[in-house]
């Protein structure tokens, strides 16, 4: 449904709050993410975040301590940016960015790996496009998503946006016809 979409903070662009659209149903990864940003924008260090909250977060989102992250985070950007680290030395609210940018990161990862234990964690972008997607196709074959199949969708996509521009084309020569007729369903695989 267009509802199961939610919007989350990006990893790549975290600092800035730019987000991305995610999966909701199913996983809390957008409450959790929106969560972290929430406290990164509320505090300037980690140190500052009530102890209770820290403790809550490295138990039930992060499921390893700050300073393990942290750890597998110096790894991470010794390789990939060390300027990265220079400056979390140095700015402890970039410090803590970057380790929420980990739990954000790997949430994806989660997902495409289907890492057990990271279920309620993964990241699946996706828009409200899928969910018009769902909603057109109920009460077809392609309900089911086993029956689904790329070449078929394509070819599905492009027989009804032709049949709606023939009937756009009729309209337009005057051509009266009834309204029951603007909607192309998908009744049978169209693929060879």
């Amino acid at each position: 449904e267009m509802a199961d979409v939610a919007m989350a903070p990006s990893a790549d662009m975290f600092e800035m709050g730019v987000k991305v659209q995610v999966l909701k149903r199913g996983t809390m990864f957008a409450p959790r993410a929106s969560k972290l940003y929430e406290i990164y924008s509320r505090y300037n260090a980690w140190d500052e975040v009530p102890q209770t909250e820290r403790d809550r977060l490295e138990k039930t989102i992060f499921k390893r301590t700050f300073d393990e992250i942290w750890s597998d985070t110096i790894k991470f950007f010794t390789e990939r940016d060390p300027t990265q680290l220079v400056r979390a030395e140095k700015d402890p609210h970039q410090k803590m960015a970057l380790v929420f940018r980990w739990y954000l990161g790997l949430s994806s990862r989660w997902s495409n790996t289907g890492e057990k234990g990271r279920e309620m964690d993964y990241q699946i972008w996706c828009g409200p496009s899928m969910g018009v997607f769902n909603e057109w196709v109920r009460g077809t074959y392609l309900e089911q998503p086993s029956n689904r199949h790329v070449v078929d969708i394509t070819l599905h996509l492009f027989t009804g946006a032709a049949y709606l521009s023939r009937l756009q084309a009729a309209r337009l020569q005057g051509i009266y016809l009834p309204d029951d007729l603007n909607r192309y369903t998908p009744e049978h695989p169209l693929s060879m």
